[in-house]
C-alpha cells in the first residue's frame, strides 16, 4: 500500500511538472510566432529618383497604378506622375523623415483614384509581374502597416485608405473594413519635426470557409478624398502573418496545473 501511494505521488508530481512545462511553452510560442512577409520594393528604392527632375520618379517596380478614372491630360499633367517615389534625405529633400527607411520614399497625390497596389497577377511600368507572391493560409492572420505623412491637403477632409484584397476572377475584392486615415495638421505637423507615422489593417484569422483562404494576398494603397492639392508620402510597407496566441489552451493549462497542485498537496499533506 505504501508502495502505491509513493508511485502515485510520483505520477502526479510528474505530471504537475510537465503541466508547467507545457505552460511556459505556451506563454511562449504567443510572442514568437510571428512572421514577415517581404512586400517587393516595400521602400519605393526602385526606380530611383536620382537624376529625375526634383529628384522624383514616376516609375515604380512591383507596383501598379490603377487606370486614370477620367482626369484630362495635357502638357503639365499626366496620369502616371499620380504616384511615384522621391529622393527624401538630406539635402535632396528641405525636411527629411528621421525614420526613413533607405533612401527614398513613395508619394502619392490627394487625388481621388490615384493609388498603388501589387499582387501575383499586377504588373509594373515596365509590363513585369513582380509583384508579391503570398497566399492567405489558414489558421493565420495578417497585418499590413505603412509608414505615413500628409503635405499641403485640405484639413479634416483629404483621406487615403489601406487594405488588404484577393483576387476573385477578374476582380479585387477587399477583405474586411480598410483602414481610412484622414489628413490634419495635429498629426502631420507641417513644421514638422517630420517622422512618418505607422497605419495598419489587420484581417482575423483565415478559417478555411472564407473565400480567400489559399489566395494570393493583395495590397492596397488607395487615395479617397482629395481636391488635387498636397500629397502622401510614405514609406516602409510591412506585411506580416501570425499564429494568433492560444490563449484558450494557455489557461486551460493553468487551470490543470492548479488542479494537480492542489491534488498533490492534499495527497502529501
Amino acid at each position: 500500500m505504501m508502495h502505491i501511494c509513493a508511485t502515485m505521488r510520483t505520477l502526479e508530481k510528474r505530471s504537475l511538472s510537465a503541466a508547467i512545462v507545457l505552460l511556459l511553452w505556451v506563454a511562449g510560442a504567443g510572442s514568437s510566432r510571428a512572421a514577415s512577409i517581404p512586400v517587393p520594393n516595400g521602400s519605393f528604392e526602385s526606380q530611383s529618383g536620382t537624376g529625375q527632375p526634383f529628384g522624383a520618379n514616376v516609375l515604380l517596380d512591383s507596383w501598379q497604378k490603377p487606370p486614370n478614372p477620367g482626369y484630362p491630360e495635357n502638357d503639365t499633367f499626366r496620369w502616371i506622375q499620380s504616384a511615384g517615389a522621391f529622393l527624401a534625405t538630406s539635402p535632396n529633400s528641405p525636411n527629411p523623415y528621421s525614420n526613413l527607411l533607405g533612401t527614398q520614399a513613395g508619394f502619392m497625390l490627394s487625388l481621388p483614384g490615384a493609388g498603388l497596389f501589387q499582387d501575383d497577377q499586377t504588373r509594373d511600368w515596365s509590363g513585369a509581374q513582380n509583384g508579391l507572391n503570398a497566399v492567405y493560409q489558414v489558421g493565420l492572420s495578417y497585418q499590413l502597416t505603412l509608414g505615413l505623412f500628409g503635405k499641403g491637403m485640405v484639413e479634416n477632409y483629404s483621406s487615403m485608405q489601406l487594405s488588404l484584397y484577393y483576387r476573385d476572377g477578374a476582380n479585387r475584392i477587399t477583405i474586411g473594413a480598410p483602414t481610412t486615415i484622414t489628413f490634419n495638421t495635429t498629426t502631420f505637423n507641417p513644421a514638422g519635426p517630420f517622422a512618418l507615422v505607422d497605419y495598419s489593417v489587420s484581417i482575423p484569422i483565415v478559417e478555411a470557409s472564407d473565400a480567400w483562404a489559399g489566395k494570393n494576398i493583395g495590397i492596397r494603397i488607395d487615395s479617397v478624398l482629395g481636391t488635387g492639392d498636397g500629397y502622401w508620402d510614405m514609406d516602409n510597407v510591412r506585411l506580416v502573418s501570425t499564429v494568433p496566441e492560444p490563449g484558450s489552451l494557455a489557461l486551460g493549462v493553468v487551470g490543470l496545473g492548479g488542479w494537480l497542485y492542489r491534488r498533490t498537496r492534499s495527497r502529501l499533506a
